[in-house]
């Protein structure tokens, strides 16, 4: 009986492992990005999605500029919505996706500012 419970926990812990060897290359990804300025005044006005998948979720955002200033941005799918609140009203007071960090939320806040950074560039390119 011993052995078979040692089995069982030798394969539960193989399992945590690779499950966790697989989930830190799109943890790490996340957690380095680099949240690029966009220069507002080649951004057109209009409305513009960005999207960032992440290793574990999806922010999909939509980004309004008028006069090339960001006027709001609504947030289509996140996996924190209190964070994303906080961060779409600094953003717009920034009027730049770079901002200050969130302690303790590295991976959320970079997956939802890479999403508004994906949508101002799109509108650059128009």
């Amino acid at each position: 009986m011993k052995r078979v419970f040692k089995w069982i926990g030798i394969i539960f812990l193989t399992f945590i492992v690779l499950i966790a060897a697989m989930a830190f290359p799109g943890m790490q990804k996340t957690r380095t990005l680099t949240i690029q300025d966009v220069d507002m005044s080649q951004v057109q006005d209009g409305t513009y999605t960005g999207t960032y998948q992440g290793f574990r979720f999806t922010n999909i955002v939509e980004v309004a500029v008028e006069d090339h200033r960001i006027v709001s941005i609504d947030v289509i799918k996140t996996q924190r919505e209190e964070l994303s609140e906080t961060l779409k009203n600094e953003v717009i007071s920034a009027q730049s996706p770079v901002i200050d960090m969130v302690s303790g939320a590295t991976l959320d806040q970079n997956a939802f500012l890479k999403a508004v950074v994906n949508a101002l560039m799109q509108a650059t390119a128009d």
